[in-house]
């Protein structure tokens, strides 16, 4: 029997979308033997080896920001008093069977609900990861504001469904599981995308999304582990049944890490 492996997370590095709708920028000092930039990044070619330790000359990166870029777990200490950081959450809740659900009809701002998850194919069982495919990542470092902004994500119905099937984990092509107007009070917290929304639909925003990340919060307290930012090769494994295994670093009294989110399938 054969496989085959799945990336279905996003790159980091420069350009890397962040919250709030920035890019990642990344700097990458000079070798420390030779003086010179990595090869990888406009220095001495790659076929040169450094005489002093005989090994390609290489260099590190350097990043300052938070844990939440790119394909990464969200914590419970995230929105939970005294919960466990990220270093804490069991690898076994990062590793099994599951479904690649497909949600690409989904437009700007639509609503994932309890019926929708209810009617995917294949079905999702008792245990699963939950991977979402919303189509969404075709955004990511394209349109950035359109990636974080415009995204249908799940609302309340949704995160109760999940919770009574007692699913393993849910990850999906979103910037975070909640819908994308759930930043309550929206109106101060990011008033343009509050006006956007009531100049397009005429409705009020802190009226139909009056929580800030309820989805998230309620996932988090029942143990389900929640991956963002999804993608990568997502699309063609959608609609499939496979084994996903997706470690965070261990990273001590963190609320959130990125992840290498993989789907492992039978051929």
């Amino acid at each position: 029997m054969s496989y085959k492996i799945y990336d279905l997370s996003e790159p980091f590095g420069d350009g890397t979308p962040m919250w709030p709708p920035l890019v990642a920028e990344m700097r990458y000092p000079k070798n420390a033997f030779t003086g010179m930039p990595p090869a990888a990044f406009g220095g001495l070619p790659d076929h040169l080896i450094n005489p002093m330790i005989g090994w390609p000359n290489e260099g590190s990166g350097t990043y300052e920001g938070h844990m939440h870029p790119a394909t990464h777990m969200d914590a419970p200490v995230y929105c939970i008093d005294h919960a466990i950081s990220v270093d804490q959450i069991p690898l076994e809740n990062c590793y099994g069977t599951g479904v690649v659900v497909d949600l690409r009809n989904k437009k700007k701002w639509d609503t994932i609900t309890d019926d929708d998850l209810e009617k995917v194919t294949p079905k999702i069982e008792r245990g699963d990861i939950v991977v979402v495919n919303t189509g969404w990542h075709k955004w990511w470092r394209v349109k950035v504001r359109e990636y974080y902004y415009h995204y249908p994500g799940l609302v309340k119905s949704a995160a109760e469904w999940l919770i009574k099937k007692k699913v393993k984990a849910i990850a999906g092509t979103w910037a975070v599981c909640d819908h994308s107007l759930s930043y309550a009070p929206l109106q101060k917290n990011n008033l343009s995308l509050y006006e956007e929304y009531m100049k397009e639909t005429g409705k009020d925003p802190s009226k139909e999304f009056p929580d800030y990340e309820p989805c998230l919060t309620m996932l988090l307290q029942n143990g389900i582990v929640c991956i963002h930012g999804a993608g990568g090769d997502i699309d063609k494994v959608t609609g499939k049944r496979c084994t996903f295994a997706t470690f965070p670093f261990r990273l001590e009294r963190a609320d959130a890490a990125m992840v290498r989110l993989v789907a492992i399938v039978e051929e």
